[in-house]
């Protein structure tokens, strides 16, 4: 399967003007590869959300608590403005204020004000998260290694950055892109 080159580099392709597979043979504009690459990431990250979530449930974390308290533990002083966990985790801010609610009277994290936004409030990882985490993370660990890194090797280093590009790339344009329109060939 071969993609159009302006794929390659994901800030080309924010400013690029559309582009069609030109290996394809397509009639139709959803029998492209840029269509079927799109649907095999979301059959794959469906699939694997599935199967971690029946992981996680053996720990007796639910997936939103584990990806809060995992990315708590990642970021800078194991704590993080609740605007970006809820960016982070794709929720509204209704429902990170709902997930850290849980999390506080589980006693997994804690609130602090931000001092330079009397509105805004940082999740703090508590000490029984980190031990919530510690006890979820080796079996968890092991299927994400079976069921993922384990297919991408050596191609690891790349297929991640690629990954964090297009995530990057897609930030760019929370709302989609505005100038890009439906084409009639």
């Amino acid at each position: 399967m071969t993609i159009a080159p302006s794929l390659c580099s994901p800030l080309a392709l924010a400013d690029a003007e559309p582009t069609r597979v030109t290996d394809s043979p397509a009639t139709e504009p959803w029998d492209t590869d840029v269509i079927t690459a799109y649907g095999l990431l979301r059959e794959a990250a469906a699939e694997l959300d599935h199967l971690m979530r029946h992981s996680l449930k053996r720990s007796g974390l639910q997936m939103a608590m584990f990806e809060l308290l995992l990315r708590l533990a990642r970021s800078p002083g194991e704590k993080q403005r609740l605007t970006s966990l809820a960016r982070e985790l794709t929720v509204t801010t209704g429902g990170i204020t709902r997930l850290v609610d849980r999390a506080e009277h589980a006693g997994l994290v804690r609130r602090e004000a931000c001092p330079d936004d009397a509105r805004g409030s940082f999740a703090v990882l508590t000490e029984e998260g980190k031990r919530r985490l510690r006890e979820a993370l080796p079996d968890h660990l092991l299927e994400i290694d079976s069921l993922w890194t384990s297919q991408i090797g050596e191609d690891a280093d790349v297929v991640l950055g690629r990954l964090r590009a297009v995530r990057d790339n897609a930030r760019r344009w929370p709302h989609g892109r505005p100038h890009l329109g439906v084409t009639h060939g």
